[in-house]
C-alpha cells in the first residue's frame, strides 16, 4: 500500500508555501507603486482597522468550525483546531479553494474521518455562499438593475438545499455508484456518507445560527470596504459598500476555476465603486488594499499555521502516516 511519508509531505508543503510567497512578492512588485500610493492616501490607521476586521472574520468562522466539530461528536484541542482551520487559508488561491481540503488531512490525525472533514467544508462553503448572497443583496437598495444576478444565485442555492435535505439523496447516490461499479461505487459511498454528515449540520435548528455567524463574519470584511472608501470625498454609504463587497465576491465565486476569483472579484469591485462616483484611481486603490487585507492577509496567516503544523505540531514521523488509498475511496481494491 502506497504511503505519503511525513518528510515528502513537509517538502511539498514547504515548496507550496514558498511558491505562494513568491507569487505574492511578484504581485506586490508589479503593483508596488500603486499599492504604496493607495496606502499613503488611505492611511495606515484605516488599513490597520481593515486588518482587524479580517481577523474578526477568521475568529467568527473558526467559532463556527468548532460548533461543527462539537455537533459531530469530535473534540479537538482548541489551539490545534485553530491551526488546522487557519492552515486551509494558505491554499485559498487554489481553483475553487479546493486546496483548503488540507484541513481534512490534519483532522484525520485527531480521529476525524475524511468524510466528516469534507462534510464540514461542504457546509461551510454552502453557508458562506448563502451569506455572501445576503450581503450582495444590500446593493439592491441602491441598484435595482442588478437584482437578476442575486436572483440566479438564490435559485441555485434553493435547489441545492432542497436536494441536500431530501431523505433519498444518499441512497440514490449509493445506487448510482453500484450500478457504475469500480471506483465509482467507492466514491459514491463516500460521497453519500459525506452528505449524511452535511445534512446533520444543516438541520433547521442549526442552520439559522451558523448562517448568522457567516453573515456577520463576511459582513465584517464588507465594512472594511466602507472604511477604505471613507478616505475619499465621494465615499459610498455603509450599506452600498457591503453590497459591493458581496457582489464582487460572488463574481469571484462564479469563476470557480480562477484561484480565489482573482481578476473577476477585482474587476467587479472596481466597476461598482466607479458607479458610486469614485474616480478610477480611487476605486483601484480601494480594491488593491481590500484584496491585500482580506485575501492575501489570509494566505499569509494560513501559510504560517501550515508550516507550524508541519514542523512544530507533532505531525512528523511516527505520529501517523497518510495512506493514499484513504484519500481516494475505492483504490484499495484496485
Amino acid at each position: 500500500m502506497q504511503r505519503i511519508s511525513p518528510r515528502w509531505r513537509q517538502g511539498a508543503i514547504t515548496v507550496t508555501v514558498l511558491a505562494l510567497v513568491g507569487y505574492l512578492a511578484l504581485s506586490v512588485m508589479a503593483d508596488g507603486d500603486r499599492l504604496m500610493e493607495a496606502v499613503a492616501v488611505i492611511g495606515w490607521g484605516r488599513l490597520s482597522l481593515v486588518l482587524l476586521l479580517s481577523l474578526a472574520n477568521y475568529a467568527l468562522r473558526f467559532w463556527r468550525w468548532q460548533l461543527y466539530l462539537g455537533w459531530l461528536g469530535h473534540a479537538v484541542p482548541a489551539w490545534r483546531s485553530l491551526l488546522v482551520y487557519l492552515s486551509g487559508f494558505a491554499l485559498t488561491v487554489s481553483p475553487g479553494k479546493a486546496g483548503e481540503a488540507v484541513r481534512c488531512l490534519y483532522l484525520r490525525r485527531d480521529g476525524v474521518p475524511y468524510s466528516t472533514g469534507l462534510a464540514m467544508m461542504f457546509v461551510e462553503r454552502l453557508l458562506d455562499l448563502l451569506a455572501i448572497l445576503v450581503l450582495a443583496s444590500f446593493i439592491l437598495l441602491s441598484r435595482q438593475d442588478l437584482s437578476w444576478t442575486v436572483g440566479i444565485f438564490a435559485i441555485c442555492l434553493a435547489v441545492g438545499l432542497a436536494v441536500l435535505h431530501h431523505r433519498h439523496t444518499p441512497d440514490l447516490l449509493t445506487a448510482m455508484g453500484r450500478r457504475l461499479g469500480g471506483r465509482a461505487a467507492g466514491a459514491a459511498d463516500w460521497l453519500s456518507t459525506t452528505l449524511m454528515h452535511a445534512r446533520a449540520l444543516l438541520g433547521w435548528s442549526r442552520l439559522m445560527p451558523i448562517l448568522l455567524i457567516a453573515i456577520l463574519s463576511w459582513g465584517a470584511e464588507g465594512v472594511g470596504v466602507w472604511v477604505l472608501a471613507s478616505a475619499f470625498p465621494a465615499s459610498p454609504d455603509l450599506v452600498f459598500s457591503i453590497g459591493v463587497y458581496g457582489l464582487a465576491i460572488l463574481a469571484g465565486a462564479a469563476a470557480v476555476f480562477l484561484p480565489a476569483g482573482l481578476g473577476g472579484t477585482e474587476a467587479v469591485m472596481t466597476g461598482l465603486l466607479l458607479t458610486a462616483g469614485l474616480t478610477l484611481p480611487e476605486a483601484v486603490a480601494i480594491t488593491l488594499i481590500c484584496r491585500l487585507a482580506t485575501l492575501w492577509f489570509a494566505v499569509g496567516v494560513g501559510a504560517a499555521a501550515l508550516l507550524w503544523l508541519e514542523y512544530r505540531g507533532g505531525d512528523g514521523e511516527g505520529v501517523h502516516e497518510t495512506h493514499v488509498s484513504e484519500l481516494h475511496p475505492g483504490e484499495a481494491s484496485q
